[in-house]
């Protein structure tokens, strides 16, 4: 399956503040609220895509990853912040938008450099 890091802003920032003698005497924690099962709902608005689709995300030690020949690009800031895009094949879509601590989020996203022009939106819930 693949998989490709889900970055989280802060963690990025710690681990370059940290000099090899301070992250050997302290540990740095960010909680990794977003870790679990998601399940998306993707609903077109506009084009000529399926109308809903639902799949599922796993995120574990900041690693997204969809079941299939699916490949995500981007991330999710520590506050929530998503930018990311999914991958499959030559297809390339395009997300936005926010997850919360309680376990829900929603965004927009639309197709990008293909042949069908396709725009919605999408809301997901932890499961997990």
């Amino acid at each position: 399956m693949p998989r490709l890091p889900v970055l989280l802003v802060t963690t990025s920032l710690a681990a370059i503040t940290l000099c090899a003698a301070e992250a050997a005497s302290r540990k740095v924690q960010v909680p990794n609220e977003y870790d679990g099962s998601w399940g998306i709902t993707a609903t077109t608005q506009e084009g000529p895509c399926a109308s809903s689709t639902t799949y599922q995300v796993k995120i574990a030690n900041s690693d997204a990853s969809i079941p299939g020949d699916v490949n995500i690009e981007g991330g999710v800031s520590a506050s929530g912040e998503v930018q990311a895009t999914i991958i499959q094949g030559a297809n390339k879509v395009p997300i936005t938008g926010r997850l919360e601590s309680n376990g829900s989020g929603s965004g927009a996203w639309h197709t990008d450099g293909g042949l069908i022009a396709c725009k919605g939106s999408w809301s997901a819930r932890k499961s997990g």
